[in-house]
């Protein structure tokens, strides 16, 4: 879901996201401004429906809706049952709330996939031990691996299926949309020469009747007058003349009467569209009726072929641990023993965490070290290990953590088909070292390709030295009533060079 209007709690002014894109900066002194933004939407979040009175609005699949409303949240369950995940961790990965457990949680359950986690929460509900609690070592988590690698090649299988036929459905598509053309040009055009024959014979009948009620008229001043009926021509009295001429406009009357009649029924019938009209609509309707349902499908198709790449990825660490464990088995002369399991940052084994936890942590380990250059890859075990237990001692390695667990967070989401229009960073570039904080910038931009728009809270030091990373700036100012917002467009220029 897209933010498109950001309102805060305080009767502060309305910021309006809907034309904005690519990574925007809240520049700010202080937090005091931006936070009642940050502060409002979360509070709106957590209403859970029962929001009242302006608020955020964001544009979903169907409709825009106010955060934290009942139209949010229809659009907000749909999202949590198709990716099976919760409300806390669809918030850690949009606003980038919640505790570390909740976002590990969410990389874990976005790794596993909506079916696996699915059945790991019915299977602990129904106390069963699932992995991270099972104490029957390596065979118990082999098996548990194969079962989700199984999932996810069905899933590939099934996705691939999906995915076929994508080009000979747009082909299909073209042609249906060029004989749907010609067949509407042809229907527009009968419609044209009906209208117009029906707008002829119209004019007509009222001529006729015009000439009929002068004639009529006429014989009847003829009539009245006898002899001294003056000529229509000459205006002299037609005398013995006067019963030839009251024949002749009797005649012409007679013959404008039965003309009028021919018209009058010609009229009628033209109230009625013409059958090969009719079937040129009728065609046309159920030609733009097939292309809707062709452009339903092609939608389905393409959508399906995101949620191939998705499952694809998934297979392949799967299929990478199997091959890790069956190495290492080989290299032992044998099954590996829960001892033997490679043991992550807090030194227990692999199956106490699950697997899919042990690859979140890979991925933000990758990422930190990213960030960093490398400075902080010794320290990773017992910072991220701090990080988990939820200790915060607000150093700048702990901002570089938290800012490589988001980006894997919101990379794992776009890559599972979540359809993110936007992400809040609320805090944290302000944290870090003059040295991460370019890197930062790099890998932020490079997220605002995969997501429409990247919201983040940004000091005036950090933008004055990239610029050029940001696309739009919402300037925070003080004023004698408090605070103003500023827009203000940055970015690469573009510059054209021709020559003579």
């Amino acid at each position: 879901m897209k933010l498109e209007v950001l309102r805060a709690a305080t009767p502060t002014a309305a910021i309006d996201l809907r034309d904005a894109r690519g990574l925007v900066a809240f520049v700010s002194e202080t937090d005091a401004a931006w936070g009642g933004y940050v502060a409002a939407i979360r509070a709106a979040f957590a209403a859970r429906g029962r929001m009242r009175g302006p608020g955020s609005v964001v544009r979903g699949e169907a409709a825009v809706a106010t955060v934290g409303t009942a139209a949010f949240e229809a659009q907000l369950g749909k999202v949590l049952a198709k990716h099976a995940l919760r409300r806390e961790e669809y918030a850690a990965v949009w606003l980038g709330t919640g505790p570390p457990r909740v976002w590990v949680g969410a990389g874990v359950g976005l790794l596993q996939g909506p079916a696996a986690t699915r059945r790991v929460r019915e299977g602990a509900a129904r106390g069963e031990p699932g992995p991270g609690r099972t104490t029957a070592g390596a065979g118990v988590e082999a098996a548990w691996v194969g079962g989700l690698a199984r999932e996810a090649r069905a899933d590939v299988e099934r996705l691939t299926r999906s995915c076929e036929g994508v080009g000979g459905v747009g082909g299909r598509l073209a042609e249906l949309r060029e004989e749907a053309a010609v067949v509407q040009g042809d229907a527009d055009a009968a419609a044209m020469a009906w209208v117009r024959e029906r707008q002829d014979a119209e004019t007509r009948l009222l001529l006729y009747r015009d000439r009929e009620r002068e004639l009529r008229g006429r014989l009847e001043q003829i009539r009245e007058a006898g002899d001294a009926a003056a000529c229509p021509n000459c205006d002299r009295p037609l005398g013995e003349r006067m019963g030839a001429v009251r024949r002749a406009r009797r005649e012409e009357w007679e013959a404008v009467v039965q003309d009028g009649k021919w018209w009058r029924r010609r009229r009628s019938q033209l109230e009625v569209k013409p059958e090969r009209l009719k079937a040129l609509e009728m065609r046309a309707l159920a030609l733009h009726a097939e292309i809707r349902d062709l452009v339903e499908e092609l939608q389905r198709r393409r959508a399906a072929e995101g949620e191939l790449k998705a499952a694809t990825k998934r297979l392949e660490r799967l299929l990478a641990v199997e091959a890790s464990r069956s190495a290492r088995a080989g290299a032992r002369g044998g099954s590996a023993a829960t001892g033997d399991i490679e043991a992550v940052g807090d030194g227990r084994p692999a199956t106490e965490h699950g697997v899919a936890r042990g690859h979140f942590r890979a991925m933000v380990h990758a990422r930190l070290v990213s960030l960093s250059g490398g400075r902080l890859a010794g320290r990773f075990p017992q910072l991220y290990a701090d990080w988990v237990a939820g200790k915060r001692e607000g150093r700048d390695a702990e901002a570089v953590l938290e800012l490589a667990a988001r980006i894997t967070l919101v990379e794992l989401a776009a890559e599972a088909g979540v359809r993110l229009g936007s992400i809040i960073f609320p805090a944290g570039l302000e944290r870090l070292s003059p040295d991460d904080l370019p890197r930062a910038l790099s890998e932020l931009v490079l997220l605002a390709k995969r997501v429409p728009l990247v919201l983040a809270k940004a000091t005036p030091e950090v933008v004055a030295g990239a610029p050029e990373c940001f696309d739009l700036l919402y300037r925070f100012e003080a004023t004698g009533k408090g605070s103003r917002v500023r827009r203000q467009r940055l970015g690469l220029a573009t510059i054209w060079l021709q020559g003579d």
